[in-house]
């Protein structure tokens, strides 16, 4: 399942991030399978602190691993995302 993720900090800790973004990355070069797999981002909305990831996987503690990996400096929130005509698709089904 792919997730949309939400994320902000505050301007003060930029440099802890950057530096928890690098050792994310690093972990995932490596193989490790404890983070969720990121598969597009992340993106800054421009002149923010603040921006979005799309992660994909079927078990929910790896997005509470990367949430917990960037804490206490980040925050997250994740929002399961599905394509629209599988989401058409399950709507027509409930409806019948």
């Amino acid at each position: 399942m792919k997730f949309i993720a939400f994320w902000e900090y505050n301007a003060e800790d930029t440099v802890k991030c950057i530096e928890k973004l690098k050792q994310a990355m690093t972990e995932r070069e490596r193989g490790t399978e404890s983070l969720a797999k990121l598969i597009f981002g992340p993106y800054n909305f421009s002149g923010k602190t603040k921006g979005f990831s799309v992660y994909e996987t079927d078990d929910p503690d790896k997005l509470m691993n990367v949430a917990v990996f960037y804490m206490p400096e980040m925050r997250w929130k994740f929002i399961p995302i599905i394509e629209t005509g599988k989401s058409a698709e399950l709507w027509l089904k409930m409806k019948k």
